[in-house]
């Protein structure tokens, strides 16, 4: 099972998700599901925020050989499962391949929070950062529990 998580930039709230989630999947030993990330904007081919990399290594995860993805309609194609941090996010997969929004979900809906959106940290302090994971990740672990559930039934 593919995770496709999307912000704008793909330089903070995305590959925060990703990483973490991986990092999830490797500690539980789980081989069938893997994050990916991108970004709407994204350049491309960047590196992580070197404050969202900072929260990551707390984690004692290493970001340094992540790059930047533009989202694509090939990208969006190759996920199971696409989780966004933002309304915006939903209106530009709608836009890009409405047959997608089926399978679109806002990250904090995992964690009951309803429909709101994950703050953009970008420009920030590290604690800003740290403040933005820490609202993110028990949505990642509920979506990660969610996962696990599902493969092994």
């Amino acid at each position: 099972m593919r995770i496709l998580f999307v912000c704008t930039g793909n330089t903070c709230r995305s590959p925060m998700c990703e990483a973490y989630f991986n990092h999830l999947c490797r500690q539980a030993g789980q081989t069938g599901a893997e994050a990916v990330s991108a970004g709407v904007c994204a350049d491309g081919n960047e590196a992580m925020s070197a404050s969202a990399a900072a929260i990551m290594a707390e984690f004692g995860i290493d970001c340094r050989s992540f790059r930047t993805r533009q989202l694509t309609s090939a990208i969006l194609d190759t996920a199971d499962r696409i989780v966004v941090m933002g309304a915006s996010h939903v209106r530009q997969i709608g836009l890009m391949a409405p047959d997608m929004l089926d399978k679109t979900r806002l990250l904090l809906e995992y964690a009951d929070c309803g429909r709101r959106d994950v703050a953009d940290p970008f420009g920030g302090s590290v604690e800003v950062y740290r403040r933005c994971f820490q609202e993110m990740k028990p949505a990642l672990d509920n979506l990660f529990l969610e996962i696990n559930r599902t493969m092994h039934q």
